[in-house]
């Protein structure tokens, strides 16, 4: 017969009470004849969820009993509307989960984010409704960003704002500066918070793009170590539609942003800084206290309170004399004297662009640690074929690093173009830079930008019907575009065509 195993445990006790035999002798002569059926089988428990609960539901067998050994059976992770597939807990990538064996009781999450592909809405109220028509006149505000992930929503925080600009203050559709009582991270753009952010109206390129695909382009070049990071934005003031804004990050120094050691935290004047070449440096203040010029060219101090006129003067002398060695000095000196990464790259994106104000005003450059960088730029609505005084908006000839006789050429970029070696440089990274296929990205992100804000964009010239009109500098070719596609269209093939244009100039140089 056969027994059970409490049937076994019975009989060894009693064989151990008379003394025939050990409680583990009976049990090996026991073990074969026990029924392994009646043993009880392991199992294991899978349990397959969702993370946020909303974001989606498992297709599949939710919870699943397995015997030791077996595998799951495939279960997907489907995404609610609004929400993407990120990954599942235990790092499986695919939406499909594969089929797995388990040990023990497991509990693996679907992780999913709320996607963010539509344009964000800003609404700014300001105190008692009062207009903002001032450049140097703040008014106060409350802030809140909508249409946009839970976690980039912000609701009520408070600042100050007011226009900016120079030519475009003429404008009805204005830009504006933001300083919030306390740093913020706003849609998720830069490495930190900050306080200072800008929103521009774009309102002379109606393809809404120029300035957006220049900054993406310069966070690519990796030469250049820190540029501004942007988004288009529905802007909202006092409760009135104004229309698509790109909302970037201010050129300013900070641990996320330029990381340079200044006088005002130093204490030192002989401290690292940064400066704008900028025509408009005289509405920044007092010459010799907040800005200088160099050889004839004026430089606004910016990122740093408290200046003095000692301070002005050391960084006038030691920027004079930078300029002195790049167009003059020794092929060693002004290797040693420029970052040269941030010197090609800089000047890579300002030719790719032809951008007419890369020597006129909003070019940054920086010292850090004995070195003077060029960059990072700003300012693009003009660029890529979008000024009629500029060749007529054609894409070729070269401009950045050529003296053609225009007036507001760089000529940081002149006097370094004429250097044999730095010519090679340029060719060397912009042939690197080809391979890598940046112009095809480029156009991938222009079109990834339409498809995004497109209803934006239209909205927009609902707001303000100015397709055929000349706001600034517009040539023929883009007044008679008429509609915001067309313009997009247009400023896709100038690129294309810039960039093979450039391929073949830098080949025979």
């Amino acid at each position: 017969m056969r027994f059970s195993i409490k049937t076994a445990a019975i009989v060894c006790s009693l064989l151990l009470s008379l003394g025939l035999a050990s409680c583990a002798e009976q049990g090996q002569q026991q073990e074969t004849e026990i029924d392994p059926s009646a043993v009880p089988v392991s199992e294991t428990v899978v349990r397959f969820g969702v993370t946020p609960e909303d974001g989606g539901y498992i297709s599949g067998i939710a919870t699943q009993t397995l015997v030791r050994g077996e595998k799951t059976t495939v279960v997907e992770a489907v995404a609610s509307p609004g929400f993407e597939f990120v990954k599942w807990s235990d790092g499986e990538r695919t939406p499909e989960h594969r089929a797995k064996s388990y040990s023990e009781e497991t509990e693996i999450y679907a992780i999913f984010e709320e996607t963010d592909d539509s344009t964000p809405a800003i609404y700014i109220t300001t105190d008692d409704g009062k207009p903002v028509w001032s450049d140097s006149r703040a008014v106060g505000f409350t802030l809140s960003v909508t249409n946009v992930p839970r976690k980039y929503q912000l609701n009520s925080v408070t600042g100050e704002i007011k226009t900016r600009g120079n030519a475009s203050l003429g404008w009805d559709k204005k830009s504006y500066t933001l300083k919030f009582d306390m740093k913020q991270k706003l849609v998720g753009l830069g490495e930190g918070k900050n306080r200072n952010w800008v929103l521009i109206s774009n309102h002379c390129d109606q393809s809404l793009i120029r300035n957006y695909i220049a900054f993406w382009l310069q966070n690519q070049l990796d030469g250049i170590p820190w540029g501004p990071e942007c988004r288009m934005v529905d802007l909202y003031l006092n409760n009135e539609y104004v229309g698509d804004y790109m909302l970037v990050e201010k050129i300013t120094t900070g641990e996320t942003k330029i990381d340079i050691l200044k006088g005002d935290e130093t204490g030192e004047i002989d401290a690292d800084f940064l400066v704008e070449l900028d025509n408009y440096a005289y509405k920044g203040g007092e010459k010799g206290t907040v800005w200088f010029t160099a050889r004839g060219y004026p430089y606004e101090i910016r990122g740093e309170d408290g200046l003095t006129p000692e301070r002005c003067n050391y960084i006038d002398d030691w920027m004079t004399a930078a300029w002195d060695t790049v167009s003059g000095g020794s092929d060693e000196d002004v290797k040693k004297l420029l970052d040269l990464d941030a010197a090609v790259d800089s000047y890579i994106l300002a030719e790719l662009t032809k951008n007419i104000d890369c020597g006129w005003s909003s070019f940054f450059l920086y010292r850090k640690d004995g070195k003077l960088f060029l960059g990072p730029s700003w300012d693009f609505d003009l660029a890529m074929g979008n000024d009629m005084r500029l060749d007529n908006g054609s894409y070729k000839k070269l401009y950045a690093g050529k003296n053609n006789g225009f007036g507001q050429q760089n000529w940081w970029y002149i006097a370094l173009m004429q250097r044999p070696w730095f010519v090679e440089m340029v060719k060397e990274r912009w042939n690197e830079l080809m391979e890598a296929g940046l112009i095809e990205k480029m156009i991938e992100e222009i079109d990834r930008c339409w498809k995004m804000n497109q209803d934006s964009f239209n909205h927009n010239f609902e707001r303000w019907p100015i397709f055929g009109q000349r706001l600034n500098q517009e040539p023929d070719q883009v007044r008679a575009l008429s509609s915001a596609e067309e313009h997009v269209e247009y400023l896709k093939q100038w690129l294309i065509d810039r960039a093979a244009w450039l391929d073949e100039t830098f080949a025979d140089m």
